[in-house]
């Protein structure tokens, strides 16, 4: 995978809590998802309980892709070295990672299939 899970920041606090993320080779963040899952004894579960699929924005190595819980709008923020860091928001109005029976995976995922409802 070319983008790596670096760290929840502000756990609990829904204002600030994101998900930082380290993008290791250029990619684009519409090929990946990250999901809440459960966690217990030492690893994640097969339980899910929020998802959110990045928007297709080309990133490039060394950039880092934030992503907050709460709403606000995307955005992007010059670093040094002429990196970036892209701001994503989550749309959620409570946090997600106060408790240690959550965690992030994070997917990637570039080839998908689905169908519309009345199609299946």
């Amino acid at each position: 995978m070319n983008i790596d899970i670096q760290s929840v920041a502000d756990k609990g606090n829904l204002d600030k809590e994101r998900l930082i993320l380290k993008v290791t080779a250029d990619t684009d963040t519409g090929d990946y998802l990250v999901i809440q899952t459960g966690f217990s004894n030492g690893e994640v579960t097969i339980g899910t309980y929020n998802t959110f699929w990045f928007p297709y924005k080309a990133v490039s190595a060394g950039d880092l892709v934030v992503l907050y819980t709460k709403s606000g709008r995307e955005n992007i923020k010059e670093l040094k070295g002429s990196k970036k860091a892209h701001f994503f928001y989550w749309g959620l109005s409570s946090t997600l990672w106060g408790k240690n029976d959550r965690a992030p995976v994070l997917l990637h995922a570039p080839e998908w299939v689905s169908k519309a409802p009345d199609e299946i």
